[in-house]
């Protein structure tokens, strides 16, 4: 017996990506795409700098990605791991097409000297969150990219290990840098 209606809305996401892999179902496609495009679409436009053409862009190469290598998604593969893994690919192409940006992003200091200053400050969140970003787009691509999937997209660290295709240890070791260098760098903001 055939069913009529399927509620791809109550599908989880691997259910979803092996009706499209076993189907070529385009509804459980479009469901995807509806849980997914709007995250990926934040995840490029603070990865490429604030392009909304470049990060659309991006976003709709990922699903097409997703699409043609369909094939390639496995039974029981996280499906989150495994589109971030493609996000995360384009983005490291587009920073070897960039690579003037690269070279730029690589001479910037990583640890300047912190600026002493005793007058109190006045705090709100939007300076906090300033700041944050002024430190943010000091780190090179690496670092960046790191900050974006575990405090940004809340990805666990396996999940990013996946991802970057490094151990968790190592992973660990770099989160564990990375706030640090962030905590010294806005620690007039406790």
């Amino acid at each position: 017996m055939i069913a009529l209606f399927v509620n791809y809305k109550s599908l989880s996401d691997g259910q979803l990506m092996e009706r499209v892999r076993r189907k070529d179902d385009e509804h459980a496609f479009a469901e995807i795409y509806r849980r997914y495009a709007r995250l990926l679409q934040g995840f490029f436009f603070r990865r490429l700098g604030g392009d909304v053409e470049q990060s659309s862009d991006h976003m709709q190469d990922t699903f097409v990605k997703v699409w043609s290598s369909r094939w390639n998604y496995s039974d029981g593969q996280p499906f989150r791991i495994w589109i971030f893994t493609i996000a995360y690919n384009l983005c490291k192409n587009t920073y070897r097409q960039n690579q003037h940006e690269q070279e730029y992003l690589d001479s910037l200091p990583a640890d300047e000297p912190i600026a002493e200053d005793s007058t109190p400050l006045k705090l709100d969140a939007a300076t906090f969150d300033s700041a944050l970003q002024q430190e943010l787009a000091r780190l090179n691509e690496a670092q960046q990219m790191l900050f974006e999937l575990r405090f940004t997209q809340e990805l666990t660290v396996p999940e990013i290990a996946a991802i970057i295709d490094i151990p968790e240890g190592t992973v660990k070791s770099r989160l564990n840098t990375l706030t640090n260098y962030l905590r010294l760098k806005l620690k007039d903001y406790e």
